[in-house]
């Protein structure tokens, strides 16, 4: 049986708050988030080169003075997206092919995949010969003329002399049923 493909592309475009939700959710799920941290600021990092980029949180831990920066690259970005996505139920093929990028508008992950189906349904060849036409003429009435001539040419003179007719259709001689079988009377 034929296979058909059948090419998906999505493209999920998070603002910067559902990012920062799923960059501390992981980083909870992974025991890395300090219990009571404040987040003070989140900067988008887009450099020129692609292990720069990333985003930049400036949070602030109980009991300590100073400001912490942490710094996640696309790779955790792309990994937090997917772990919130599972979390919130968001279907995500994981065969697809998975591009992040920094876009003015917060993170978009591109998913591509190619699915190969079997064919569920054959398609018949191409016909050959006399197709049929509804309606009034057409094939139909063509093909009904020449299997009524080809039947009056095969009957031998005493058969067609035997059977009464009405326009071109034939009368059989008796009540049976066309499987040989009486019909009852009334």
């Amino acid at each position: 049986m034929a296979n058909t493909l059948i090419h998906e592309s999505r493209r999920f475009l998070l603002p910067l708050d559902t990012v920062v939700d799923a960059l501390i959710e992981l980083d909870v799920k992974h025991g890395r988030w300090p219990a009571g941290a404040q987040l003070l600021e989140v900067l988008p990092v887009d450099g020129d080169e692609e292990s720069a980029r990333g985003v930049v949180m400036s949070i602030r831990v109980p009991g300590k003075t100073e400001v912490a920066q942490r710094t996640y690259l696309l790779p955790i970005i792309a990994a937090a997206i997917v772990n919130y996505c599972l979390a919130m139920r968001v279907p995500m093929p994981r065969s697809a092919t998975k591009t992040i990028q920094i876009v003015p508008e917060g993170i978009a992950l591109q998913l591509e995949n190619t699915l190969m189906l079997q064919r569920r349904h054959v398609q018949p060849p191409p016909s050959r010969g006399v197709t049929a036409q509804s309606g009034r003429g057409g094939a139909s009435a063509d093909v009904a003329q020449s299997l009524s001539a080809a039947a009056t040419e095969s009957a031998t003179p005493a058969e067609t002399a035997a059977e009464p007719r009405t326009g071109d259709a034939r009368q059989p001689e008796s009540d049976a049923s066309p499987t040989g079988a009486e019909s009852p009377r009334a």
